[in-house]
């Protein structure tokens, strides 16, 4: 890790933007969907690292958000009560970026609830820091 990897506070600078993108991106003409989804699962996961960073914990480089939010669990149980909404963003990391035959487009409202999501893991976590 670099020095500015190791600081929670730039994480979530970079998760605040990715949230801002995907929020933007949502109130466009013409909505690129499946970014939305991805920058709103971007945010969540970036809010999840620099959180488990503040607490000193190591964990896996990984886009698995239920991983994450389970390593936040052993530190603060209440963590569990954002495990379902971090497992529905988790499939937007990389499954809304290639074409997948099993995957469908996300729809309007599904970018919306990704968002919603993200915004929801977010004041969780501000809500501990």
């Amino acid at each position: 890790m670099t020095a500015k990897s190791n600081q929670p506070d730039a994480w979530f600078t970079k998760a605040e933007a990715d949230l801002r993108a995907a929020e933007l991106l949502l109130k466009t003409a013409n909505p690129l969907l499946d970014i939305v989804c991805y920058h709103a699962q971007q945010c969540a996961e970036k809010y999840l690292k620099g959180y488990l960073i503040l607490r000193s914990v190591s964990f896996k480089f990984v886009h698995e958000l239920v991983y994450l939010t389970r390593l936040c669990v052993d530190q603060d149980p209440a963590f569990s009560e954002i495990i379902d909404i971090a497992s529905e963003l988790q499939d937007y990391a990389t499954g809304v970026r290639y074409p997948d035959d099993d995957l469908d487009e996300p729809t309007f409202q599904e970018a919306e609830r990704a968002v919603n999501f993200a915004k929801e893991i977010k004041a969780f976590i501000m809500q501990r820091v």
